[in-house]
């Protein structure tokens, strides 16, 4: 029988399966993200003999829009997004994001969408319990950045990413020392 983690991620890779064709040229779109919270600085997430998991998950969807940039391989936009944390932590939380993309022209593997990083702010509705455990202090307001590998899926004008999700103090942008990572597997779809 399959734990809740195990249907959860089913019923994800279902749905991505399910959804419709996309309008490239809208350039409009809409996410949705499952994922889970870490005990790691973002860095240490990239190593998995490091990677510990925090018994906290989260759920997320959101709106963004980009546009190219001239006729170069990169585009510039914005996501708006609201999450939902679940298990050690019972929070929401609200991000927004400008984010920069690049798409290879000749990408390897083939199925390689698109690169992207994004910078802006983060609000949750309380004070997030996994950062209070990590750092001993945080507060609800922190800056939010975003890491990002996307994947084009063969049957369906969907698209596939993975993303490092990423709450901090920005370096001291914020007075108080304080940060959390989620590892996140989501779908995009332009309309």
């Amino acid at each position: 029988m399959l734990h809740s983690r195990g249907r959860a991620v089913l019923f994800a890779l279902v749905y991505l399966l399910s959804v419709g064709p996309t309008k490239a040229d809208s350039g409009w779109y809409y996410i949705g993200f499952l994922g889970v919270m870490t005990e790691n600085r973002w860095h240490e997430t990239l190593t998995p003999g490091q990677l510990k998991l925090a018994d906290s998950n989260l759920a997320g969807l959101g709106l963004g829009w980009d546009r190219q940039i001239g006729t170069s391989r990169f585009s510039y936009g914005f996501e708006l997004q609201t999450v939902g944390h679940f298990g050690r932590q019972d929070h929401f939380e609200v991000n927004l994001p400008l984010i920069l993309r690049y798409t290879p022209d000749h990408p390897v593997p083939k199925q390689l969408q698109s690169l992207a990083i994004g910078l802006g702010l983060s609000h949750a509705t309380k004070i997030p319990r996994v950062e209070l455990d990590r750092k001993g202090a945080s507060q609800r307001n922190l800056v939010y950045w975003m890491a990002e590998i996307e994947f084009a899926l063969r049957e369906v004008e969907s698209n596939l990413y993975f993303r490092l999700h990423h709450r901090s103090d920005g370096y001291g942008f914020y007075d108080v020392s304080s940060g959390s990572t989620g590892l996140v597997v989501g779908w995009r779809t332009s309309f």
